[in-house]
């Protein structure tokens, strides 16, 4: 990044209006049809950039967030010497700004010859440094391969190091078919053999991309890699303003997901596959191999320290899926000292073995090497304790089911309340930082509800409606006949469910996404659906079947395919055209209340004499809600059906919120008697 100084005029705000109006330079160089709405956009974001304040901004599909904040941002990084960095959530999103907006900018740039100063831009992308390749451990793991591995992980070996000539970034995301993670974890950036010190020689990817990270204007980053380093400490210095680095300034893109993934990173999470698998790095009994007989460096007392370790911590998780989750999927943990801490003693001897084994290493590489997992050992102990005594400060403690089969365990935390964090590790930094999505007002314009769940109370706050037609494009009908979710059983909902998707996509053509609140109703529906001689002709995906990118291409190719998803396939689905031309939602997306750290935050709203259901679960459902429904129209051309089979839409009093959060508040009711020529008409545009 170079720095050009103070700031020169004409001032940000005044050359984005000229390259945003009608007939500025965007729209002569490119031929892109002027948006009022990314205009208005882009000149606040350069207000705030100027001005070094926050922004909140919900920008409507179609309005053109991206070049509306990277543009102004591109600017004020190159004119004032500051790094701009941008955060998104999806992987879809990082690859269009990195392949297509960024390059589109910089032409832009180079061919007007005002904007000349602002063309040689450098930008970057950086994850974490799990995901890249280090040439370093590549080459060990290679020169070691008769200790580490068996045959079978020795070929993949050799395929990982036939990739690394090839592959221009090691990022394990282009490695096809995907490694087999156990390798994988030995020839990774993430351990301290990997650094500028010891990666010296030009070729290790992590620390190629950490010096392009640390020399450019733009940085991309995703929004798990930026808490996950704010949590860990690894942000600007509390004296200097700057949130990961001095005077920086920050778009988080995708924000309506920022609350969640906070949380994640803020809390503990500590998970019995996650354990068994560092300790059997270190010593694998049933191999008898792992990092300690390198070089027959370890002894038969270090092995078993390791073989302790394990038993221990088998022992431990084992207790724990007995006493809590053999009928429960989730459970909290409210008192201190619900376990025994197993797990303490055998990792205190194995760190204890570990520190010699380090002393008496053959090489400084190995040496380092030991002590990474020394202090992921201390890692997991300390989070085993802290769960255990609950002594983190206004966190929220809970054990659940995880892995194959519902037969692992994790010990999880988040904090209560998010807010006071992002407050502070985001917006009481004296920078710039601007939230952005399509969805962040709950209904009526209110942004209020997004600004306190982040802490973002002080924050510029401003809504631009997408460009779309909905009133023509868009067609609403809902069910006013389902079945209330708390009275009736599982079966007879799914099959009311089955015989409404039947009849609907009999009636409309094209692809339908069918959005659920529930993985098991999900599962249920879609047997159903396969059994059905009325589905005959089109294919049914279901969650969870393929990789997720996998079943959206599959589903898009297919143009007539009916997609069931949960959860994710709510948000960041973008299939334009006829392939998805129904959005079929079962069920209003109201979280589980059930849910140990929702259960809290409900509890804490009690006592303050607030009514959590409408201070906290409805504003949420309704956000998700604006999400899945916005899957439908994804361009101007686009036209299709939203179906909501849910009718306390229309029997509960909070249902006028969802219905005022449509695009297209006009819709159509239909029952059993009448829907397939509601949806017959509903299709016809």
């Amino acid at each position: 990044m170079i720095s050009l100084g103070s700031p020169l005029p004409p001032d940000i705000p005044d050359v984005c209006d000229e390259i945003f109006r009608d007939g500025g330079f965007l729209g002569s160089l490119f031929n892109f049809e002027h948006r009022g709405a990314q205009q208005e956009m882009a000149l606040q974001c350069a207000q705030a950039f100027s001005a070094d304040y926050p922004l909140i901004f919900e920008a409507g599909t179609g309005v053109g967030k991206s070049l509306a904040y990277l543009i102004p941002g591109i600017m004020a990084a190159r004119r004032f010497g500051r790094q701009l960095i941008v955060s998104t959530h999806t992987i879809a999103l990082q690859h269009q700004i990195i392949s297509k907006e960024l390059p589109r900018i910089k032409e832009l740039f180079s061919k007007t010859p005002s904007l000349s100063e602002f063309a040689d831009f450098k930008y970057s992308i950086l994850v974490g440094r799990g995901n890249y390749l280090c040439t370093t451990r590549l080459k060990r793991a290679m020169a070691e391969k008769m200790d580490l591995f068996d045959s079978e992980e020795s070929k993949e070996l050799e395929r990982i190091a036939a990739w690394a000539v090839k592959t221009q970034t090691g990022l394990v995301e282009e490695l096809t078919p995907e490694p087999d993670w156990e390798v994988w974890s030995w020839v990774n950036a993430d351990a301290s053999s990997c650094s500028p010190k010891k990666c010296s020689d030009g070729l290790c990817f992590y620390q190629n991309a950490r010096r392009r990270a640390a020399q450019c204007d733009v940085l991309i980053i995703n929004h798990s890699l930026l808490f996950s380093m704010l949590a860990s400490g690894l942000g600007a210095d509390s004296e200097t303003q700057g949130v990961l680095f001095a005077r920086d300034m920050c778009v988080l893109d995708e924000a309506h997901l920022v609350p969640d993934v906070a949380a994640e990173n803020f809390g503990l999470s500590l998970s019995s596959g996650g354990v068994l698998r560092e300790l059997k790095r270190i010593y694998d009994p049933r191999k008898r191999r792992g990092l300690i007989t390198r070089g027959n460096l370890g002894t038969v007392w270090d092995k078993k320290c390791a073989e302790d370790a394990i038993v221990a911590a088998e022992e431990f998780f084992a207790r724990i899926h007995k006493k809590f989750l053999i009928k429960r999927d989730t459970v909290a943990l409210n008192a201190p000292e619900w376990e025994e801490p197993l797990l303490t003693a055998p990792l205190e001897s194995l760190c204890k073995a570990l520190d010699k084994l380090a002393q008496n290493a053959k090489s400084e590489e190995l040496s380092a090497e030991i002590k990474d997992y020394k202090r992921r050992l201390t890692g997991i102990r300390n989070s085993a304790e802290e769960a255990i005594f609950l002594s983190g400060e206004k966190q929220v403690y809970w054990v659940e089911k995880t892995g194959k089969g519902g037969m692992g365990v994790k010990l999880c935390s988040a904090p209560l309340d998010v807010a006071p964090i992002l407050r502070q590790v985001l917006f009481a930094k004296g920078v710039p930082v601007i939230l952005s999505s399509a969805t962040l007002a709950t209904e009526n314009g209110n942004l209020e509800d997004f600004a306190s769940k982040v802490g973002a109370e002080s924050a510029e706050k401003t809504i631009c409606a997408s460009p779309f037609d909905y009133a023509k494009n868009m067609r609403v009908i809902i069910a006013a006949d389902s079945p209330e979710p708390d009275k009736e059983s599982k079966k007879l909902e799914c099959e009311f469910l089955k015989t409404r998707i039947e009849e609907l996509c009999a009636q409309i053509p094209g692809g339908a996404l069918v959005l659920f609140t529930g993985y098991s109703e999900l599962q249920k529906t879609a047997e159903l659906l396969r059994r059905s001689p009325h589905m005959k002709g089109r294919k049914i995906f279901a969650q969870k079947e393929l990789a997720r990118n996998v079943l959206i291409r599959e589903f898009e190719k297919a143009g007539n395919a009916v997609l069931l998803g949960t959860d994710s396939f709510w948000t960041g689905i973008d299939v334009p055209g006829n392939a998805l031309s129904q959005v079929i939602i079962t069920r209003l997306p109201f979280d589980n209340p059930q849910h140990p750290l929702l259960a809290a935050r409900i509890d804490k709203c009690v006592a303050e004499g607030e009514n959590p259901f409408i201070k906290i679960s409805v504003p949420a459902a309704i956000i998700k809600f604006r999400q899945g429904v916005g899957r439908l129209i994804r361009n101007k051309t686009d036209r299709g059906v939203i179906s909501i089979l849910d009718s306390r839409i229309l029997s509960k009093p909070y249902g006028k919120r969802f219905i005022a959060a449509l695009p297209n508040t006009a819709f159509t009711r239909f029952d059993a008697s009448n829907t397939a020529a509601v949806a017959a008409r509903a299709a016809q545009f």
